[in-house]
């Protein structure tokens, strides 16, 4: 059987710009801590491809957020938001 194929580095661009969009449009904002460092680890997997998986706070929002960056082409890279707490006034 074949390898299976990697995401390419403008695939994971593709993906990052798409990602963080959608935080900033459902709320985030970008200098919110959580959404940096969901940046800085998206910056990380653009240029090195590497799959990574993780769950980062949004304390403010009551939320945390799966990050899944898979480095296979055939899965998608998702963000998926979870309540944990009622959001910090």
């Amino acid at each position: 059987m074949p390898p299976l194929p990697q995401k390419t580095k403008a695939d994971r661009l593709k993906e990052t710009i798409r990602l963080l969009k959608e935080l900033q449009r459902v709320g985030f904002h970008s200098t919110d801590p959580g959404y940096v460092d969901i940046q800085a680890h998206m910056t990380k997997w653009v240029n090195d491809g590497e799959a990574f998986k993780t769950t980062v706070p949004f304390m403010r929002h009551g939320r945390d957020a799966e990050l899944d960056l898979p480095s296979r082409a055939d899965k998608a890279a998702s963000i998926n938001l979870k309540v944990v707490n009622p959001p910090i006034e």
